[in-house]
């Protein structure tokens, strides 16, 4: 990764310089891939009688 994607998914995640501080590279590549997990559209979802069988 470079600087210039590193700071594209922190504009993506709304991070601002001011927050980098508090922030490490990890975490800021957690929170993009989190938000993008978010906006899938899964086709299928288990339900509670899923969770039960496993």
């Amino acid at each position: 990764m470079n600087t210039a994607l590193f700071m594209l998914r922190c504009t993506q995640c709304g991070i601002s310089i001011r927050d980098l501080e508090l922030l490490s590279i990890g975490m800021v590549n957690d929170m993009f891939i989190e938000k993008k997990n978010d906006e899938y559209d899964y086709p299928v979802l288990a339900t509670q009688e899923d969770i039960d069988r496993l």
